[in-house]
């Protein structure tokens, strides 16, 4: 999995490619800390080039909305894959991420 980040004026924006799974989890996390430092904007998570993802890599994901949530801000998706989609309607997850079809979307929501 490799992370890497875009600022924009509504959000810090995480291009994630690879597979976010349990051998990854830690990696992502020491990620997004050293990129968002202290969660002190919204966050983009572009899924474009995202492969699979296991239950740890969505405990992963949570732990990212909780962590913006405490200091005030968001998190959204752009760009799912398909398969990913699948997971978060079957996980029922789909109910507490919001997905957009692309960055631009995403960052007009938090408007």
């Amino acid at each position: 999995m490799n992370i890497t980040t875009e600022k924009h004026l509504a959000a810090t924006v995480l291009c994630i490619s690879g597979d976010v799974t349990a051998d990854d989890v830690s990696q992502f996390q020491r990620n997004v800390r050293e990129e968002v430092g202290q969660f002190s904007s919204n966050i983009i998570l572009d899924c474009t080039d995202m492969g699979i993802i296991d239950s740890v890599g969505l405990e992963s994901l949570l732990w990212l909305s909780d962590e913006l949530s405490k200091a005030g801000n968001k998190l959204r998706f752009a760009s799912v894959p398909t398969s990913v989609v699948r997971v978060f309607e079957f996980t029922r997850l789909n109910r507490v991420f919001a997905m957009h079809e692309s960055i631009e979307q995403a960052a007009r929501s938090f408007a």
